[in-house]
């Protein structure tokens, strides 16, 4: 999932998002483009996250992540469609509310 964060001390933002407890487990790693840190076209980073399990409360991370210093936006987005497509091993599935 990723997650904009501002370029000033992007490490410590990293290392908060690693320890999160509403991301518990996350691999937190800095998106590279070449040897240097991607940026977005609002001159920012992006620290992706990597998850063995779903989050477990995704309104209380989306809360938690956004109250980081350092953290400009999430790619949680919540309440915002009825349905999902999801595309497996196994085919696609439509998930509704």
């Amino acid at each position: 999932m990723p997650v904009e964060v501002t370029p000033f001390c992007w490490e410590f933002t990293l290392n908060k998002l690693k320890g999160a407890a509403s991301v518990a487990g996350c691999d937190a790693k800095l998106r590279m483009e070449g040897d240097k840190p991607y940026v977005t076209d609002n001159d920012n980073y992006i620290v992706d996250l990597y998850f063995e399990e779903p989050i477990k409360d995704a309104n209380a991370a989306a809360k938690e992540i956004l109250e980081m210093v350092g953290v400009v936006e999430h790619g949680l987005f919540l309440d915002m469609t009825t349905a999902v497509i999801v595309a497996g091993k196994d085919g696609v599935e439509v998930i509704e509310k």
